[in-house]
Order: structure tokens, then C-alpha cells, then sequence
């Protein structure tokens, strides 16, 4: 299995795409269990405390709860032919984090579906990602293929001030997916090189390329599943996925501190802002 636990939270403004119903469909079929949607429907019209004091008539509330759960059991129906057993929950409360935490609590290992939207009509929750208990897949309007083709970002040298383990675990849902999806994937890790180090570049780039080398051995990677490429990460991840045709880009997010309790590193945060492909956001 993929994971042990899959959510997929709803915007209950827009509900869902086609393309990424198809995508749920795919996962939950790997994942093999009952899978949980919860849908948020803090609809436009209940998100003003003071609605019911303004207008006697609470009919536009009631239109508003009644279409999420017209599409609701519309959902159900179509999960239910594709073989794929799910509970929803409908949910007003303004406190998303502790709803989805509190889900993924009830088993070891959860994985939090979210689609993607215009930068300005995105859900409150892309505010506070790091705050999940789970790695995020954030799905966007790319169809995905078969084989999926898909990889991971690593920085085996840690040169952003990151934990260890994130490159660990970015290897880990690699192989788990492999057993459980019919994927194809890589590791690759960014080298940038500044004009002041570029007499130095060979040097560089060799013990760049010796580092993911010995970080591929300690983690049994192949030689053929792990390449080095050259130039500052946010561009050349991007040239690299949209020449590679890539489904998903795993990489780490890290909260750094309570200052900065978004998410954090300008590659993620530039991927995030604009998905060159979808994007599974991996903690420590």
C-alpha cells in the first residue's frame, strides 16, 4: 500500500475536477482500503458571523449545504463504480488542521490529498502545510500517464540546513509507491554553481556527484535511478520535469521556525506558488 491512511480534503467552493477524481481513483485502488474525504463546507455564505442576525430567512445556507451534499452522494456513486469504499465527513469548523490531524492520528503512516487552485482562490489550509501530520499531495490539472514517471528532490550534502531523514523518507515513498503503482522513478539532486566558485566547478561537481553516489549506495538506489543535475534548483528541476515529461516531483517541506511557520526554502516555496507537475510535500 501507497499508505496506511488516505484523506482527500475538499473545498467545498469548488469541490473537484475531473482529472483529479481519476487521480483519487488511481491512488485509492493502490491503497486498497477505505479511503476518507473529508469536505469543507464553510460555504460563502456561513464564512460572516453575523449572517443570521442580517437575514430572517436562512434559505441561501440551507442552498449551500444542500448542493455539497447533492454532490456528496454524487461522489459516493461514482467511488462506489470504481469498486472503491469511502467515508465523508462534512465539516463547518474553521479549524482544518486539527480535524485532518486528528484523522491521521488513528493510523501510523496517512498521506492528505489536496487539489490544486489559482494562487487566489486557494483554501486557508495551503497557509499552514507544515502544521500536517502527513506527507501532502497536491494534484494539479496534469493528466498523469502509465507508467507514472515521478522523482525525488535530495540534497545529500544538507547544504539548505535540512534534516537528514527528509531525503531518507523522500527514497522510502519512492519504493512504496513502486510496489503499490505501476511508476517510474528517480532521484536527483541539484547542483548550483556560483560565478564566484566556477574555477572550482569540476571540484565542486565532483564531490557533489560523490555525495549523491554514496548517499545512492547507503539507500540501495541504482545507478540508473539517480542523476545530478546543474543550475539553481527551482529552474532547473522545473527544465528537468518539463523535458522529462514528470507526473510528480517528491520533495521536502520543513518549518524552520515559528517566524516562518509556512512553508519553507525558496524551491519549495517557488513549486508551491506555481506546479510545474504535482507535487507530494514530504516532512521529516
Amino acid at each position: 500500500m501507497i499508505t496506511e491512511q488516505l484523506i482527500w480534503f475538499i473545498d467545498g467552493r469548488y469541490f473537484y475536477k475531473n482529472v483529479t477524481l481519476d487521480k483519487i481513483i488511481q491512488l485509492a485502488n493502490a491503497h486498497q482500503m477505505r479511503i476518507k474525504i473529508i469536505i469543507d463546507a464553510q460555504v460563502k455564505s456561513t464564512q460572516r458571523w453575523y449572517w443570521h442576525s442580517m437575514v430572517e430567512n436562512s434559505s441561501t445556507v440551507n442552498e449551500d449545504l444542500a448542493a455539497i451534499n447533492k454532490k456528496k452522494q454524487t461522489l459516493l456513486n461514482a467511488l462506489e463504480m470504481s469498486a472503491i469504499k469511502a467515508e465523508i465527513i462534512i465539516t463547518d469548523t474553521s479549524n482544518h488542521i486539527k480535524t485532518i490531524n486528528t484523522e491521521l492520528a488513528k493510523n501510523n503512516n496517512g498521506l492528505l490529498v489536496l487539489e490544486d487552485t489559482p494562487p487566489k482562490q486557494r483554501h486557508p489550509i495551503f497557509q499552514t502545510l507544515t502544521e500536517i501530520n502527513a506527507p501532502v499531495l497536491l494534484l494539479s490539472n496534469n493528466v498523469w500517464k502509465k507508467p507514472l514517471n515521478v522523482i525525488g528532490a535530495v540534497d545529500p550534502l544538507h547544504e539548505n540546513d535540512r534534516p537528514a531523514k527528509i531525503d531518507e523518507h523522500i527514497v522510502k515513498h519512492l519504493k512504496n509507491w513502486e510496489g503499490s503503482l505501476a511508476i517510474k522513478w528517480k532521484v536527483v539532486h541539484c547542483c548550483y554553481i556560483s560565478s564566484v566558485l566556477t574555477q572550482y566547478k569540476s571540484k565542486v561537481l565532483s564531490m557533489h556527484r560523490d555525495g549523491l553516489k554514496e548517499f545512492s549506495r547507503q539507500f540501495k538506489v541504482l545507478q540508473d535511478q539517480y542523476t545530478l543535475i546543474e543550475g539553481l534548483p527551482e529552474d532547473a528541476l522545473k527544465t528537468y520535469i518539463n523535458k522529462n515529461h514528470i507526473d510528480i516531483l517528491f520533495i521536502g517541506l520543513v518549518n524552520r521556525s515559528m517566524l516562518d511557520k509556512f512553508w519553507v526554502g525558496s524551491t519549495t516555496s517557488n513549486f508551491l506558488y506555481e506546479p510545474p507537475c504535482d507535487l507530494l510535500l514530504i516532512k521529516q
